[in-house]
């Protein structure tokens, strides 16, 4: 089994050295055929960075665009990967160092999923002091419902999670370069109308969260995920009647990120349009819960709210309610 690791990197100069050895070291390493880096318009010194890594590591190779975005960017390394499966890795983000191990060896025992993915940890400090472990929805193999359900809980089954065969891509097609943010939920779409896909356990990916995150601002994206509720709700006329369920959610994540940010305001706005929605989502009441928590109280309190929270979506998709 052979790996083409696709790679971005748009200003990411801090980062991006740390991204590839995390490739480079992976326990599977012998798997990984070459490692395609698009540097994607980066004004800073990346393009020096990227240099002195292809000359230390041979199966780097680096590809340059204008600043095209991520869907255009991943889409040339894609149309230049030579492996037998792709993975991808944001240049900001880095892997856990038996991720490919993992998800090969679910591959290598006849699972029949186009893609495979994992939980992620969420950071910022350099030292990963505030990391929390973010659970994902578990999908498995053998489910009959990957699009309905992927449909109405629209991931996170972030890109540098993923290792996909050739032949789903081949099949469902690139990432649709229409799209500057979202691409990822609107390929997992298509991917799921056709393919299945197999969860793992264990956080695979540590995502870092900075000022230049595209996805920083999840109420900026809410216009990209209504407009796949609109799409894929004619697309699939089975999906209509989760449309207000889906956008509750959207809603109530983004309003969630703006009370995190000491938006509270704003973040009550968007959960009443969420509990507009859907009024029966336990999930909007538990983020009023949190929105209605003193602006002054311990962070570590409020962080322990959180990983409760999260603890007990992890039992949700344990249960697979």
């Amino acid at each position: 089994m052979s790996v083409s690791v696709i790679m971005t990197c748009h200003n990411e100069e801090r980062f991006i050295v740390q991204a590839v050895e995390s490739v480079i070291n992976q326990t599977a390493s012998s798997h990984i055929k070459e490692i395609i880096i698009v540097n994607d318009g980066s004004k800073d010194g990346s393009s020096e960075v990227i240099a002195s890594l292809a000359d230390r590591e041979p199966r780097v190779h680096v590809l340059t665009t204008a600043g095209v975005g991520p869907s255009s960017a991943r889409n040339l390394a894609i149309r230049h990967a030579t492996g037998d499966f792709i993975a991808f890795l944001d240049g900001d983000d880095f892997w856990a160092e038996d991720k490919l191990e993992r998800q090969l060896a679910v591959f290598g025992n006849g699972c029949k999923a186009g893609l495979v993915y994992g939980d992620f940890v969420d950071f910022s400090a350099p030292d990963l002091s505030d990391a929390l472990h973010v659970a994902v929805r578990r999908y498995g193999a053998d489910q009959c419902d990957t699009l309905p359900t992927y449909f109405l809980l629209d991931g996170p089954i972030i890109p540098s999670s993923m290792v996909m065969r050739r032949e789903m891509v081949e099949d469902i097609g690139v990432f649709n370069e229409a799209f500057r943010a979202g691409e990822d939920t609107e390929f997992c779409l298509r991917a799921a109308e056709r393919w299945t896909f197999q969860h793992v356990a264990g956080a695979l990916v540590y995502k870092r969260r900075h000022g230049s995150n595209i996805t920083r601002r999840l109420d900026a994206l809410l216009p990209v995920g209504e407009g796949l509720t609109r799409e894929w709700a004619m697309r699939r006329r089975e999906l209509a009647h989760l449309a207000r369920r889906r956008n509750a959610r959207l809603y109530a994540k983004a309003g969630n990120d703006c009370v995190a940010q000491s938006e509270m305001k704003r973040g009550a706005r968007l959960l009443i349009r969420a509990m507009w929605h859907d009024p029966l989502s336990w999930r909007v009441y538990v983020y009023f819960f949190l929105c209605a928590l003193p602006r002054g109280m311990d962070p570590q309190v409020r962080r322990a709210a959180k990983l409760l929270f999260y603890r007990a979506l992890r039992k949700d998709f344990a249960d697979g309610s």
